[in-house]
């Protein structure tokens, strides 16, 4: 996995450790994952994720996590979990980026809320959790 931007060793350590926790060992050698830090409003955004470019097998390889830079270092790390989660939801063609296919059924994401999108229940679940590990293991 080849990870780029302005990240603490911390955060570097958290998201190689979620990658291991969400790929397997072949994914995870081809992902590259970038870092971008923004200022955003605390409370309307804490970080999302998107597809920067696939491989010529048209699988999505390349994202990008943009941060809110206004965050805790312990909310910055809480973020890139539940980012990775999502990574892993389009990695293996879990979610497409339309957020309009999940698991292969259509979606129609305008009609359910945030909390309730099946792919942002996955990630908040599956991204606390591993955030937990972490600080344990740590």
């Amino acid at each position: 996995m080849h990870i780029q931007g302005r990240i603490t060793k911390q955060q570097f350590r958290a998201i190689d450790f979620f990658a291991d926790c969400l790929f397997s060992h072949q994914l995870k050698r081809h992902l590259w994952i970038e870092i971008r830090n923004r200022k955003m409003n605390e409370n309307e955004m804490y970080g999302y994720v998107f597809v920067e470019s696939y491989n010529i097998r048209g699988k999505p390889r390349h994202f990008v996590i943009v941060m809110n830079s206004k965050l805790s270092p312990e909310l910055k790390i809480r973020t890139l979990a539940h980012e990775m989660v999502h990574i892993k939801q389009y990695a293996y063609d879990e979610l497409n980026e339309e957020m309009t296919i999940w698991h292969g059924r259509k979606i129609d994401s305008d009609k359910i809320s945030y909390f309730e999108q099946p792919w942002e229940v996955e990630a908040w679940k599956k991204g606390d959790k591993i955030y937990e590990k972490f600080w344990r293991l740590t």
